[in-house]
């Protein structure tokens, strides 16, 4: 049981959840949906006892919780104690990973594996530790359309235990209780605009050497142009915008007329400076991404989506920007500022995306298959988020 009475958490005096009254039943399960910024984390690492524990917080109120309880975080990367994934797992981990299609995994390197199958893992993990209650800070937003699906069915075979779905959007079935920190606002959507040049500013035919080996692109990019790359996770996607960015080794030809700007996937990878304002070019994508307000603020005490947000705002005006996953922790309202700056943007985009809305604001769509970059139909790519792809 996980019971809060009158329940506030502050940092240094400020408050994030305030007079909060929350009672979860042994075995069910729930969904607590709020905005970027609502509390969902902190409310999620204080049942977890990290808060006030290992991070300082003023805490207020009733509050009853269970005694053994496991935590899958937003960043799968803060959870690994150990290099291999055998050792990670341990043996009971290890059953479980044969059990859930995860056993292709278990000879890999946890720091070599893509953040998706990152995610895998530590659900794996958290299984194996056998809680009666686990706690899931949005498990999806890292997983393409088949292992997404596969997650959601291994949890609904789970029984004899409470779990806690923390997330942004009201997307859940019937099945699920739904409580809200925060209602998500209606969204509207911007119109494709069409801001493609003719001149090509990059040229592509290359075959990666490290870290997918034999992973290969034939592309081309046009002043303007916004391509979107998808793709199952660790087929590749990353180090393809890496490669591009010269981080990777490769064999072949890349012709840039263009610097690069690169916002990988995870942004605290993006962060050096105390404050929001010294890790920008300009205050003007601040104001385009609506995060003005942070400027001041440091990046390490934002929440994930505000994260996202700066790392977005880092890229450098009139280059190609190379954009991996951009929608990742985001609530509908801030996807669609994204989408709006994506739009509006009169610079040339190759996008890394989860988000199949976010398709509608791009000219051409490639997925990774096979270790190539190939051109993607509307039918493939419909299939793709259906889940219905061989993967």
């Amino acid at each position: 049981m996980i019971k809060l009475e009158n329940f506030s958490l502050a940092f240094k005096g400020k408050k994030v959840i305030q007079n909060l009254d929350l009672h979860i039943g042994m075995n069910k399960q729930i969904a607590i949906i709020g905005t970027n910024g609502s509390g969902k984390t902190s409310l999620a690492f204080f049942i977890a006892g990290i808060i006030p524990d290992f991070i300082p917080a003023q805490i207020s109120g009733k509050y009853e919780l269970p005694a053994k309880i496991s935590l899958l975080m937003q960043n799968p990367s803060n959870q690994f104690f150990a290099m291999s994934v055998k050792e990670e797992l341990g043996e009971k981990g290890i059953f479980l990973a044969k059990k859930l299609q995860a056993g292709h995994l278990l000879e890999r390197n946890v720091f070599e594996l893509s953040e998706g199958e990152k995610q895998k893992l530590n659900l794996i993990a958290n299984l194996a530790f056998e809680p009666e209650a686990l706690l899931l800070d949005e498990p999806l937003e890292l997983l393409d359309p088949v292992e997404a699906n596969r997650f959601r069915q291994v949890l609904q075979g789970i029984r004899g235990k409470t779990i806690v779905w923390f997330g942004k959007e009201n997307n859940f079935d019937s099945r699920t209780k739904k409580f809200f920190l925060q209602k998500p606002k209606k969204v509207f959507l911007p119109k494709k605009k069409k801001n493609i040049g003719k001149e090509i500013i990059l040229e592509a035919n290359f075959k990666i050497q490290k870290p997918v080996p034999g992973l290969s692109a034939d592309f081309a990019l046009c002043k303007g142009e916004k391509i979107a790359i998808i793709g199952k996770n660790g087929s590749g996607k990353t180090t393809l915008l890496k490669t591009i960015a010269g981080l990777n080794k490769f064999s072949g030809k890349l012709l840039l007329k263009k610097k690069v700007s690169f916002a990988p996937q995870n942004p605290s990878h993006l962060f050096f400076n105390e404050t929001v304002e010294e890790e920008l070019f300009d205050k003007t994508n601040a104001h385009l991404l609506g995060i003005s307000h942070l400027l001041k603020r440091a990046p390490d005490k934002l929440s994930r989506g505000q994260q996202k947000l700066v790392s977005i705002a880092a890229i450098r005006p009139n280059t190609i920007a190379l954009l991996d996953e951009p929608t990742t922790w985001l609530d509908p309202e801030n996807k669609a500022v994204v989408y709006n700056f994506i739009n509006n943007s009169k610079d040339a985009m190759i996008i890394s995306s989860h988000d199949k809305k976010l398709l509608d604001y791009c000219d051409k769509v490639f997925i990774v298959e096979k270790k190539e970059l190939n051109k993607c139909s509307n039918i493939t790519a419909n299939r793709f988020f259906q889940g219905r792809l061989n993967h």
